[in-house]
């Protein structure tokens, strides 16, 4: 990878991780209150699946975001990604 990646696939791959991700916490949230709702709960677990595929696809296309992706394609690439004060 180390840097080649398209900045504007990025951005779009880190929306759809976010959105993922909040809609995961927010049925989270709500299954708090509502243990008993299996429709939420089958929800929830669709919301892990599709938050852990926007995971993967932006690690893939654009950089790691946790420490145990980098690496994997036998290059430390780290330090490839964007860091704090340059989010995307």
């Amino acid at each position: 990878m180390a840097g080649n990646y398209n900045k504007q696939e990025c951005i779009a791959l880190m929306d759809k991780l976010c959105e993922a991700h909040f809609f995961a916490h927010d049925l989270k949230l709500y299954l708090n209150t509502h243990p008993d709702d299996s429709a939420a709960l089958d929800m929830f677990r669709e919301a892990c699946a599709q938050y852990c595929a926007c995971l993967e696809a932006f690690e893939s296309c654009c950089y790691p975001l946790r420490e145990c992706s980098a690496g994997c394609n036998g290059e430390w690439d780290w330090l490839d990604g964007a860091w704090p004060s340059e989010r995307i």
